[in-house]
């Protein structure tokens, strides 16, 4: 039984947990832990958002909007989150995703 136990809890997929932090939380933590990576992520609309990789977290951390901390921020301009993501943390690597972008 513990096998099988095992088993299926490797198996499940769970869903990945956005985590979200305001810019001034983000810059503390980004200067107290240092940042492994930044990804900037095209989405639908063209929009843009901005995670980073906190060196020794599982989880990447979304720059969240003023208003609702709990929502990732959306950018239209890729060269202003690419300006707003450095300004928080000069990471070695910055990433453009384009993957979640819309195909024509």
């Amino acid at each position: 039984m513990n096998e099988t136990a095992v088993r299926d809890s490797t198996k499940r997929d769970d869903p990945r947990m956005i985590v979200c932090a305001r810019y001034d939380v983000l810059r503390a933590l980004a200067e107290a832990s240092g940042v492994e990576q930044i990804t900037l992520w095209a989405i639908p609309n063209k929009k843009y958002q901005v995670s980073f990789r906190i060196k020794n977290q599982a989880q990447e951390w979304y720059l969240a909007t003023l208003r609702n901390k709990s929502t990732p921020r959306a950018f239209v301009n890729l060269g202003a989150a690419a300006y707003i993501a450095y300004g928080i943390a000069h990471a070695p690597i910055m990433i453009v995703n384009m993957s979640k972008a819309l195909q024509k």
